[in-house]
């Protein structure tokens, strides 16, 4: 869910969901967009999704919610992260054989509901060229932005969203294949134009006014909008009241 500037409500879709890149400098919104998001899909969409989180602040913001059953795995470091996205990879090639073998081609003309939401926080920790001199950690990082590359390219049409976020707003931080392949992207106050490029194609994020949770919304154009405010208690407070409805899911 995402609100405009004077908070109407304005509901982001599945389509909307499918692809989205988020950057921004630090403290102005990013974590607490992908928790609303993950928050409206667990609300809403409970028994279709399952929710793989690289949260790459080392399991710092989605620890604690690991023990739900839509969420299949919370990598805390590169390692895990490398490894989740191996089994995310296996997967996928065994989505696609079955796919072919019904003679489907893009899960949204089926009536398959369920959807796969990779979350990576912090996708410039994934970087080669940002993890440091180590030759193991690097080669690492390498395979984690070529496996994204890959689940960008394909999982669309095979039920798979990526949602990829950073403040490192460099063209080392966010892979090309991964930028290349996003549908939507938001974009928190920037540092500079050169930072709002990255993320959006275009000028603008670097004007925001210092205002938390205030960002650009970009598909086919600009808009500006507020992303609300929640926190983790609200989180629980509200997911407990649903808690029959999350915990048995199909």
């Amino acid at each position: 869910m995402i609100y405009d500037s004077e908070y109407e409500n304005e509901r982001f879709t599945n389509k909307n969901l499918a692809k989205k890149k988020v950057g921004g400098v630090t403290r102005f919104g990013k974590t607490v967009f992908i928790k609303q998001t993950f928050y409206t899909l667990l609300m809403n969409q409970s028994d279709n999704i399952e929710l793989f989180i690289l949260d790459l602040k080392g399991g710092m913001e989605f620890g604690m919610y690991e023990d739900i059953p839509q969420v299949k795995k919370v990598a805390s470091d590169l390692v895990e992260s490398a490894e989740t996205l191996l089994g995310i990879l296996e997967r996928l090639k065994l989505k696609q054989k079955h796919m072919r073998s019904k003679r489907y081609t893009n899960i949204v003309d089926t009536s398959i509901k369920q959807r796969t939401f990779i979350i990576v926080d912090e996708g410039a920790e994934l970087s080669p060229d940002i993890v440091g001199s180590n030759t193991e950690a690097k080669q690492y990082a390498k395979f984690c932005q070529g496996a994204l590359s890959e689940i960008a390219r394909i999982g669309g049409a095979l039920g798979y969203r990526l949602i990829f976020c950073t403040q490192y707003t460099t063209a080392q931080a966010v892979p090309m294949q991964v930028k290349m392949n996003i549908v939507a992207r938001l974009s928190f106050v920037a540092a500079a134009q050169i930072s709002s490029r990255v993320i959006l194609d275009d000028v603008g994020a670097e004007e925001l006014p210092s205002i938390p949770g205030r960002a650009i919304y970009k598909v086919e154009k600009n808009r500006i909008v507020q992303v609300p405010y929640i926190n983790d208690s609200f989180m629980f407070k509200h997911l407990e009241g649903l808690q029959h409805v999350i915990i048995n899911t199909k």
